[in-house]
């Protein structure tokens, strides 16, 4: 499987591949993601084969601009309003009481009568979209559960086989300049409720709202959005939290400055302390650890503040091991 460069010539060639009924991984600025049309079943149904993805785990819809919004949801409630305002484009997306007219795929929407949406705010993905002019859906372009993809290359390596050369691509964009996931926030109620931690943090969005939002603890009878699996962005190897340096048989994944040189291999997540640089290294450092087949990745303790809070949510449902997935 190639990768593509950005061009005109290919970001065509990507348009027409989507709207033909191909899958095409492109960068946005959270992760790289794997997009389909949102209407076309046979190309939904391709991407959760192609990423292994359980049925019951919806996808999030990826739009241009706010107008296209109004032909898929019901209703937005005015506080929904004051997070697009603020937020959209950018690592927001919103669940929403779907359309029945709206001609997003029930497969998409895991049969839901809900819709997951966000406008991404990376400029080739918007050019990519104002080119397709419909919605698509974009889930991560990885193996499910595995670790997001923030480079072409990641994407080469858990998909490159399962795609078809002669209609899919694989666009390289660069790495994603923020490294996680968006924040899904569920709107049809009342109250705003956190689904996913991610690029924007809780307290940031309860300042916009000027109230408490609360977040989702506990997976519900049905998934109403992506990342509420207990087990998700993991590693093959064992990962071992908020440690102090590594032991026999570990290697070690730092932040901040450490005064005690380890003679195991490892990675800093950003020697600076920034949280921000440790959100961008996270997923590509946790990948090039993953490789030395090590007992174990003891990972440093991370400031649970701003992204933070993300990258801890991220490590916590890394670490779970699998006798425990529900």
């Amino acid at each position: 499987m190639k990768i593509y460069n950005i061009s005109q010539k290919n970001l065509n060639s990507a348009a027409n591949s989507i709207l033909n009924g191909g899958v095409v991984a492109f960068p946005t600025e959270t992760v790289y993601g794997l997009g389909a049309l949102a209407s076309n079943n046979e190309a939904i149904n391709r991407v959760y084969e192609i990423k292994k993805r359980p049925k019951n785990n919806p996808l999030i819809v990826h739009i241009h601009s706010f107008k296209a919004i109004v032909s898929i949801v019901k209703y937005i409630p005015d506080y929904a309003y004051k997070l697009t305002e603020k937020f959209w484009p950018g690592p927001l997306t919103l669940v929403l009481p779907y359309k029945t007219s709206g001609k997003i795929n029930a497969r998409a929407r895991a049969n839901l009568d809900t819709v997951a949406i966000r406008i991404p705010n990376n400029p080739i993905t918007l050019k990519l979209l104002k080119k397709i002019n419909l919605p698509i859906i974009a889930p991560s372009a990885n193996l499910s559960q595995h670790l997001s993809p923030t480079k072409a290359t990641h994407v080469l390596k858990d998909l490159g086989s399962r795609l078809d050369p002669l209609k899919d691509m694989i666009l390289d964009g660069g790495e994603c300049n923020l490294g996680i996931e968006s924040t899904v926030v569920d709107v049809t109620s009342d109250v705003p409720i956190i689904l996913r931690l991610g690029g924007i943090n809780s307290s940031v969005i309860s300042k916009t709202l000027n109230i408490e939002v609360k977040i989702q603890k506990s997976l519900r009878e049905k998934m109403k959005s992506p990342g509420m699996m207990k087990k998700h962005y993991s590693p093959k190897t064992e990962l071992r939290l908020n440690a102090e340096m590594p032991i026999h048989g570990e290697v070690w994944l730092g932040f901040g400055k450490e005064i005690k040189k380890h003679d195991v291999k490892s990675k800093n997540l950003s020697v600076k302390g920034n949280i921000e640089e440790a959100a961008v290294n996270l997923y590509s450092m946790l990948r090039e650890l993953d490789e030395h087949m090590a007992q174990r990745i003891a990972v440093a303790k991370i400031p649970n503040q701003g992204i933070g809070e993300a990258i801890n949510d991220r490590l916590k449902r890394g670490a779970i091991k699998k006798s425990l997935i529900y």
